[in-house]
């Protein structure tokens, strides 16, 4: 019986040219977590089941590769890891806050595959606990906006801010009653043209006049300090501190020099069951993809998960949608595979010092590639090139004799003798280590 060969449908099989432009934007991710300070952690692959299906109005459980184990018991690939990060917390109490923490592995949901959507992805979380502060939103927001300052794709995103807490005021002042549920279709507004809009609000019980007024109060967006006077005529007495709450946001954001991608949007609502204050959501600024992954403050997550309460803010960065978008910005890819050097044999007789050079080139972190087939010199500069070698080291006999090697620079095709000591200066001097 022939075996189907093709992999499930949203996973990929990632070959090593594809897979050398997702290591290195991992790498990106990861190394402006750490300059940040975010700790790196390793967390399961699999859960109790109980870690979603406890919580209310998790949409999340309907898409979870869920099974009961051969201990019978009802386990989970991980969907996604805020529960995970919860459970965490709850379980060391001698953790000094803040805690930060970020990783990025993959996670699994069966749910519609679509560009930049899929059914095993990767993602990687930021997040930091035990401090409810104006310091640890804009910190985040900075951090996530720095991956994309480095990928040069700041200026096709945008990083859209909203406060939940204070649109849900500013509706209720404007005489809103079912805030909850005007909120619920806010945040589709994005996938609705007006009218759309106007008739879910009115199927959710609104009058025509309250959703007309939804639609006009949940339009107020732009650079947050710029329309910090519009917000404070709009909200009620009693939340004028969340105002100033934002207005820090945006001179802190400010401070880290992000501000420019960012604007505050009140139709930015994300997930009801979550998030208490802060959310956000990072767009393509061109509006041609989805959105690229979002975050926010849930201080009411982790006391679900034990004994205590503890404030939270994070994100989940989306590699899949980033991988798109760097795709049409035709900054893909992000890294060739390369070999640093390839050491051509000329002869079987010289194989000895050719490996004593690949093993010295080795111990200085070069990549480095020697002839395992028996190929002839030309079947070998060929490999070398497929390989994207960056120079080949030519090591024959005669050359030997006088004491000296061949550099072949694959790039210009230039060559030059070295002396037979002088290989490793020579590397370091052109910056390959």
């Amino acid at each position: 019986m022939a075996i189907n060969l093709e992999s499930l449908k949203g996973t990929y099989d990632r070959y090593p040219d594809e897979w050398a432009t997702w290591k290195k934007l991992m790498e990106v991710a990861g190394e402006t977590a750490e300059e940040f300070g975010f700790r790196e952690l390793n967390p399961p692959s699999i859960e109790r089941q109980e870690l979603w299906t406890e919580k209310e109005e998790d949409s999340v459980t309907d898409e979870m590769y869920a099974f009961t184990d051969k201990g019978d018991n009802k386990i989970t690939l991980v969907p996604e890891e805020t529960p995970t990060r919860a459970r965490l917390i709850q379980r060391r109490k001698d953790l000094k806050t803040p805690v930060k923490w970020y990783n990025t592995s993959k996670r699994w949901r069966y749910e519609d595959v679509t560009r930049g959507r899929d059914r095993e992805f990767f993602q990687g979380d930021f997040d930091i606990f035990g401090i409810e502060s104006v310091e640890a939103d804009a910190e985040v927001i900075a951090a996530a906006a720095t991956i994309y300052q480095k990928l040069d794709l700041d200026d096709r995103v945008r990083f859209l801010i909203n406060d939940r807490q204070l649109l849900e005021s500013i509706l209720e002042s404007h005489g809103i009653e079912k805030t909850e549920e005007a909120m619920k279709v806010v945040d589709d507004k994005e996938k609705l043209d007006r009218e759309e809009f106007l008739e879910d609000l009115m199927d959710r019980g609104l009058s025509r006049e309250d959703a007309e007024q939804v639609d006009e109060l949940t339009d107020i967006s732009g650079p947050i300090l710029d329309q910090i006077d519009d917000l404070r005529e709009k909200a009620p007495e009693e939340v004028q501190k969340s105002v100033d709450r934002m207005e820090s946001l945006g001179e802190t954001l400010e401070s880290y020099g992000v501000e420019y991608m960012c604007r505050i949007d009140l139709s930015i609502v994300r997930g009801l069951a979550y998030y208490t204050g802060l959310v956000f959501e990072a767009f393509d600024s061109e509006g041609e993809l989805r959105a690229l992954f979002g975050g926010g403050r849930y201080d009411e997550l982790v006391g679900q998960f034990g004994d205590r309460d503890v404030p939270a803010v994070g994100f989940a960065f989306g590699y899949s949608p980033t991988i798109e978008l760097l795709k049409k910005e035709d900054r893909y890819p992000l890294k060739d595979v390369e070999t640093d050097v390839y050491v051509l044999t000329v002869s079987e007789s010289v194989r000895d010092v050719a490996l004593d050079y690949a093993t010295k080139l080795r111990k200085k972190g070069l990549s480095v590639e020697t002839d395992l087939a028996g190929r002839g010199f030309g079947s070998q500069l060929g490999y070398a090139d497929d390989m994207n070698a960056k120079r080949v080291l030519i090591v024959g006999e005669r050359d030997l004799e006088n004491d000296e090697v061949t550099m072949k620079h694959m790039d210009s095709g230039e060559e030059e003798n070295l002396g037979r000591d002088e290989v490793l200066e020579h590397l370091r001097s052109e910056g390959l280590f």
